[in-house]
């Protein structure tokens, strides 16, 4: 558990924050600069103004700002530091209890503070307070206890600004169009067909924007502060280095006594100036880092504080800035720029122990150009992204020097291809050749997302690790690696989080199985469901077409709701037969079969938008049927009667569309679809009863199946799904089974 913080220790705090950081002193009408650092207005700000008065440069980060025609005065303030201004003085009254005057009557001595009002309250003006119908609801506390609330930072609350435009309205609008505070008069004509809501009923949603926005600020300030140690870690390495080479020095050129001194200090002189010049050209790149990591603290902090401090209306107000900044620094974010260049390479390289009178001056050499560059190596193949299950890949890696020649000496390169789902490790075959070149061999077991680790000297070689998507063989698909009988007529299946197989089978009735096919339980008899899909807190949600209906249950089975109705408005559908979850957007996408058109509904069953065309065009669609998303958030729809296949953008942007196979051959009466880890995407054909096989892109890659009753045929399939393994399962619906390929 973490150790309570004394008030001494706030204020400590707090009086730090207090302090500019050019003065060293408490701040005088401090000014915010756009990269959320803090200083006084004067003379600190002022004297770093350019001579034509348009600009200045932060000191801090080295942030340009442009200055209006106001200069520095036009800056905005920070309402975080004037909070922390008001919490030290409200202390400051409090500790000084016998010289601080009510602020209500200002007659008698303050005994206790209204925290909603920010005032100091006597005895009475207490009493008279709590009688008060609309102050009940504020809390009152004793100067003790209000000197406690320093050590948490709690400022007295302001009460609601007014509008400097109508006079006398409160503030209590937010305009999210125009990312301000206005008034009930504001709405009427400077905001009148805004989307604005009111501060209360909006700020839980921004703040939550607000944070979350945060995120990948937190997550840069995790590398960068981890690359810095590795700057730290990779000085000490070449001062460790150097302290071996110059013993290494000693030790071979004593040996020559007296007549090799002058080498010797020849020697530790050159290692010497190598050595910082390696330090200087280390500490210059991490000196941008640490500039890197001051704006990502300062905006964090910035955003922190204001949220844990700021009222209602300045924590909106902030957010757009706030936004901004995020936006700015993340683009200007490069993880390989923070990783330290300079390496300890140093190296005491011997030529021969040549006769002293004619070799001591080239006996050694400190040198590093010669010696191993892993950023000048390089590794080349065409399966450094995609490969397949069960088939050999080869890659070629050059090991070069630093004035990039071939290097000759041994190096110890290892490889290694991990799956990421299950992390299964699979050693690769490593071949060494002449001149610095190896082969690697690795031949993926597994389908699916891996990745490719290859290192040199315990030191991982540029890209590593390589992401590797391993695509199914055909022959992964000639019979079945399971098969689950005993089914009435299963439709459409969905994995949930756990693993497990939510299956609807004829009759409607819901079943949730164990990867095995063990039934768990079983639920609700519907009327004629197809479709199903889980959200990501394994909500189940069931398509009934004679219904024109979606309905959603529980993870265990309990009925939530149900929306639709036949037609053609928003929430009507016509005989729909699929559903898809996209977790990017938290939205159900169903394909409206007889509407020709996808509708989006939220997973509380309210309606999103729609994209609708009918017809044979690009983007057009005529009778779609089931959809699938696939790891880039681009949505995959059959579009039945056309005989293809769809993809667009979450958005219902058209991107493409396929449906050629081998020799002329095409898609046929095309009905289930998924798509696995690696992004493959499988779609079962209703009339010759087959499932094709396709990269995302739409490139063909082999089909199975068939009409018939044994392993590896089928008759009818009405659902596909992949679990977490990349296992592919087949809605076998006329023979009563599931077969998982």
């Amino acid at each position: 558990m973490a150790e309570r913080v004394t008030t001494k220790e706030a204020l400590k705090k707090l009086d730090a924050q207090l302090e500019c950081s050019l003065c060293l002193d408490t701040f005088k009408q401090p000014k915010l600069l756009p990269c959320f650092h803090v200083f006084c207005k004067s003379p600190c700000l002022e004297k770093l103004v350019t001579k034509d008065g348009r600009s200045l440069t932060c000191p801090t980060c080295r942030h340009i700002v442009p200055l209006s025609e106001r200069g520095v005065t036009g800056l905005q303030s920070d309402f975080h530091i004037d909070h922390l201004f008001e919490i030290q003085d409200a202390f400051n009254k409090a500790e000084d209890e016998n010289d601080t005057n009510c602020g209500n009557c200002e007659n008698g001595k303050a005994t206790g503070y209204c925290n909603d009002c920010g005032d100091f309250l006597c005895d009475e003006c207490q009493a008279a307070h709590k009688k008060m119908k609309y102050l009940h609801s504020h809390k009152l506390i004793s100067l003790d206890e209000l000197k406690a609330q320093v050590t948490s930072l709690i400022p007295p609350k302001k009460a609601v600004p007014h509008c400097h435009k109508h006079s006398g309205n409160n503030l209590k609008i937010y305009c999210d169009t125009c990312s301000t505070l206005i008034c009930t008069d504001c709405t009427i004509r400077l905001h009148k067909d805004h989307n604005y809501d009111l501060v209360a009923d909006v700020l839980t949603k921004h703040k939550e924007e607000l944070v979350s926005s945060l995120k990948p600020v937190k997550e840069k300030l995790d590398i960068v502060q981890q690359a810095l140690k590795d700057f730290d870690t990779r000085a000490k390495a070449i001062h460790d280095q150097r302290a071996t080479i110059e013993a290494n020095i000693h030790k071979e050129i004593d040996e020559q006594h007296r007549l090799l001194d002058q080498r010797r200090a020849e020697l530790v002189g050159e290692l010497e100036m190598l050595t910082q010049q390696k330090l200087k050209d280390l500490a210059a790149q991490k000196d941008q880092v640490e500039i890197t990591q001051v704006k990502l603290t300062s905006c964090l902090e910035y955003a922190e504080g204001g949220l844990k401090t700021g009222t209602d209306g300045e924590v909106l107000e902030m957010k757009s800035s706030v936004l901004k900044r995020v936006k700015q620094i993340t683009a200007e974010f490069e993880s390989n720029a923070i990783q330290p260049e300079t390496k300890a390479n140093v190296e005491l390289i011997t030529k021969g122990k040549e006769p002293l009178q004619k070799a001591c001056r080239n006996f050694l050499e400190v040198d590093h150009s010669g010696s191993f560059s892993l950023e000048n190596s390089h590794m080349t193949g065409d399966c450094l992204k995609n490969a397949t299950s069960e088939e050999t890949k080869t890659l070629s890696y050059q090991g070069m020097t630093k004035n990039n020649k071939k290097f000759k000496d041994k190096l110890n390169l290892k490889a290694e291809l991990v799956h990421i789902e299950s992390k299964d490790k699979l050693k690769c075959e490593v071949i060494k050749q002449q001149h610095g070149q190896h082969k690697v061999n690795y031949r993926p077991v597994k389908r699916g997302k891996h990745e490719l680790h290859i290192t040199v000297n315990g030191d991982a070689v540029r890209g590593s690790p390589f992401p590797i998507a391993v695509a199914p063989s055909p022959q992964s698909f000639l019979k079945p690696s399971q098969v689950v009988r005993g089914l009435n007529k299963p439709r459409g299946t969905v994995f949930n989080s756990k693993g497990q197989l939510v299956v609807v089978v004829e009759g409607a009735t819901v079943s949730v199985l164990t990867p095995k096919g063990e039934k768990i339980r079983s639920f609700r008899q519907l009327n004629d469901a197809h479709g199903v899909t889980v959200d990501k807190d394994d909500n189940i949600y069931v398509v009934e077409p004679d219904n024109h209906c979606v309905n959603k249950f529980s993870s265990d089975g309990e009925f939530v709701a149900a929306v639709g109705s036949q037609g053609s408005g928003n929430l009507q559908f016509l005989y729909p037969i699929g559903i898809c979850y996209n977790r990017r957007d938290n939205n159900l996408y169903v394909p409206d079969n007889g509407n020709n058109r996808i509708q989006v509904l939220s997973t509380d069953l309210k309606f999103v938008r729609c994209f609708d065309t009918l017809g044979n065009g690009n983007g057009q669609l005529q009778n779609p049927l089931y959809a699938t998303f696939d790891s880039s958030n681009n949505l995959y729809v059959t579009d039945y009667v056309n005989d293809r296949v769809q993809v667009f953008t979450a958005e219902g942007k058209f991107l493409r569309a396929f449906s050629q196979k081998a020799n002329g051959q095409k898609l046929s009466n095309p009905r289930a679809i998924a798509i696995d880890s690696s992004n493959t995407v499988y779609v079962s054909e209703n009339g010759p009863h087959y499932v094709s096989v396709f990269t995302s892109q739409g490139a063909y890659i082999t089909t199975f199946g068939g009409l018939g009753s044994k392993e590896g045929q089928f008759n009818q399939i009405s659902g596909l799904s992949v679990d977490r393994n990349d296992s592919v399962v087949v809605s076998d619906q006329v023979n009563g089974r599931l077969q998982i390929f």
